[in-house]
């Protein structure tokens, strides 16, 4: 293994496919503006970012940042990228890639793109006004998302785009005013946990699949449909999320087979949980709702099982309009057990 030192002025796609790069090897990236698409060709290359002042512009001129086609093990860490106009950076057919503490902005498309790869790592980097922030396309699965943010993208911050993009995590992610989804997920045995999804055009969608499990994720001020669940998705496990002052329902489940269980859904500006006519034999159970307007659960469908739900219905002065503009971050976060004490179950 070597470690080479990179400025500026190297070209570096022609560097790795060069003999004076070998698998396994580091390029150090030194300070300074690079205006260059980087083609990477090796397998277990690191491209790694000597200090903060690596910064990839492309002008709004060059395509993507950095490409990494059929590649395994290559680790992309701790560069600024800007204006271009496809993606940041971009991975089809690859695996096990590595990409790490990223600061990705401007870009015309997205900021990391995965077409058709598997077990790709992308971990803690901060993506701003793109068009996706994270977009798992064309049957990419087994992916890791992770602490990532998303920020005032124009489409959604996180999206595994159809019914072949399956089993991929997302874990502890930000998604803060971006135009469309938070998260929209497509596909079988997707990992929702832990997210963070504030203010933007909708916060979940669930389409075209089964057996995606969502836990302990937090969705607040969406504008449209908060947590939508499509017709034909059935055994989706939705638990312990945290639901609360949003635009519309809690929770629309349109599917079959669903499990809703032991959620806060709370001064939402429609109803709590909505089973649509569509909805069937799905269990709702042990969620506690709060003061949804014009109420908690409104069922439509057919041999759904409601059990040991708890509803509290609005106080005097306490309607959404009245809580969601007055209390704080924490009361908001997580409700006292007092809320729900001497309420019929």
């Amino acid at each position: 293994m070597a470690i080479i030192n990179v400025t500026p002025l190297t070209d570096i796609t022609a560097l790795i496919i060069s003999d004076n790069v070998s698998e396994g090897d580091v390029l150090l990236l030194e300070e300074g503006i690079y205006f260059q698409t980087v083609a990477v060709t090796k397998n277990y290359i690191r491209i790694v970012a000597k200090g903060p002042g690596v910064i990839f512009d492309g002008k709004s001129i060059l395509l993507d940042a950095f490409i990494l086609v059929d590649t395994a093990g290559v680790m992309i860490e701790g560069i600024n990228i800007r204006h271009y106009r496809a993606s940041g950076i971009l991975i089809e057919f690859g695996r096990g890639n590595r990409i790490v503490n990223n600061k990705i902005n401007n870009m015309i498309e997205h900021g990391v793109e995965v077409m058709s790869s598997r077990e790709n790592l992308i971990w803690k980097n901060e993506i701003i006004n793109c068009y996706d922030g994270v977009l798992l396309i064309e049957g990419s699965t087994n992916n890791w998302v992770i602490e990532n943010e998303c920020r005032g993208c124009y489409g959604d911050g996180y999206e595994a785009f159809l019914s072949p993009d399956s089993n991929n995590a997302f874990i502890s992610n930000k998604a803060i005013g971006n135009r469309n989804n938070g998260l929209e997920i497509y596909g079988e045995n997707n990992l929702l946990l832990s997210n963070l999804l504030i203010d933007n055009g909708q916060g979940v969608i669930i389409n075209e699949g089964s057996g995606s499990i969502a836990i302990g994720n937090m969705i607040k001020e969406t504008k449209l449909g908060t947590y939508v669940i499509f017709d034909g998705y059935f055994n989706h496990f939705v638990g312990e999320n945290n639901i609360v002052c949003n635009r519309r329902e809690g929770i629309e489940n349109n599917g079959q087979y669903n499990v809703l269980f032991n959620n806060e859904i709370s001064y939402n500006r429609d109803t709590g949980i909505l089973l649509g006519t569509t909805s069937i034999q799905n269990l709702v159970m042990d969620n506690k709702l709060v003061c949804n307007i014009p109420g908690n659960i409104d069922d439509r469908g057919m041999d759904n099982y409601l059990i040991n739900n708890v509803e509290k219905p609005c106080e005097p002065c306490e309607s959404p309009s009245d809580v969601c503009g007055n209390c704080s971050d924490e009361r908001l976060m997580k409700f006292d057990e007092s809320d729900f004490q001497n309420v019929k179950i």
